[in-house]
């Protein structure tokens, strides 16, 4: 991943750029953004700049030994710490036990969100476990910074969801971060950084990047064969939730339109109509688990949009005329 094939975020990227050639770079940085932006991304372009052995001024070079790695998130001294579930007869679970899937999972989608991770690493018999970053993990951590790199001049640890982690795991974190090993890098990725203990929190630089705008969108699918008007249309039912729409893409799933039955849904909750409730309930299951995932997506953007317009000028609004007519007649 190279920072010129990241849509958007051009502030970000700069000051990113900037601290690794003014030699500023910090030992633990937090990239924090919605579901479905590009946080991972820019953190993966980030990691592979540091390490670039002829990195230009705006970018890494993607073709000396380490960016060679980095195509493939094999270099040797990327340690890749993500949330894993711990299945039936298994006392402990570490990153390094899944890492060969969480490679091909991002390299395939690097927006995808951890519910669809869970979802390829889970087993029939374990579905429905949550994904943990246990205290053995960070264990794990603590070794491998006794030891030296392996080539590089940093040795780089992305911690994906580092939200996950519990609190014993937490503090172990918290005491690597106040005495950093020489040499070393890290780098949390994060939906919900609010979630990490306070005193991480005052011990590391932060990003912040922006959800990806409709332009941003359609430069991705430019050359894809995709209809501007799809893609409004799936932004629209995301909330420009990248990860997203590049699966319902993908696997060619048919996204309806869900005012209808947002609208049904609200004005049978209105009216506490339970036997048409049952109804409406039976009539959304046979739309498909995918449908199903968009419809909830789509409903707290059609809540969040209805707290907001008590609140705010229509024209902030991000939706169509037709959800505007539902909102007003609806408030």
């Amino acid at each position: 991943m190279l920072f010129k094939d990241i849509k958007g975020n051009i502030a970000a990227k700069k000051q990113l750029l900037y601290s690794v050639k003014n030699n500023r770079i910090g030992h633990a940085q937090l990239f924090s953004g919605n579901i479905g932006c590009a946080k991972l991304e820019i953190a993966l372009a980030y990691a592979r700049y540091i390490n670039c052995n002829k990195k230009a001024d705006e970018d890494s070079c993607g073709k000396c030994s380490s960016c060679i790695k980095y195509n493939t998130l094999s270099h040797p001294d990327l340690h890749l710490i993500f949330p894993v579930s711990k299945t039936r007869g298994r006392k402990t679970a570490v990153s390094d036990d899944f890492v060969s899937l969480w490679r091909d999972f991002v390299l395939n989608n690097p927006y995808g969100s951890i519910n669809d991770w869970l979802e390829k690493i889970n087993q029939e018999k374990n579905k429905g476990a949550q994904g943990k970053i246990y205290k053995d993990e960070v264990v794990l951590i603590q070794k491998k910074t006794t030891l030296k790199n392996f080539e590089s001049q940093y040795r780089i640890f992305l911690i994906w969801m580092p939200e996950t982690m519990n609190v014993e795991g937490s503090n172990k974190l918290l005491k690597l971060l106040e005495e950093p090993p020489s040499g070393t890098v890290f780098l949390l990725v994060s939906e919900n950084p609010d979630q990490l203990l306070p005193t991480i929190l005052s011990r590391i630089q932060k990003t912040e990047v922006k959800n990806f705008n409709i332009e941003d969108v359609c430069q991705f699918f430019q050359n894809k064969n995709v209809s501007r008007e799809k893609i409004k249309h799936l932004c629209n039912l995301t909330d420009y939730n990248l990860g997203r729409i590049i699966q319902i893409i993908k696997e060619d799933i048919e996204a309806i339109d869900f005012l209808d039955f947002f609208s049904k849904w609200m004005r049978l909750i209105y009216k506490l109509d339970v036997k048409n409730i049952f109804i409406w309930v039976n009539s959304i299951s046979e739309t498909g688990r995918q449908n199903q995932q968009l419809f909830l997506s789509y409903s707290i953007k059609m809540i969040r949009e209805c707290i907001i317009f008590n609140f705010a000028d229509k024209k902030l609004l991000k939706i169509n005329k037709k959800e505007l007519d539902f909102i007003e007649n609806f408030s």
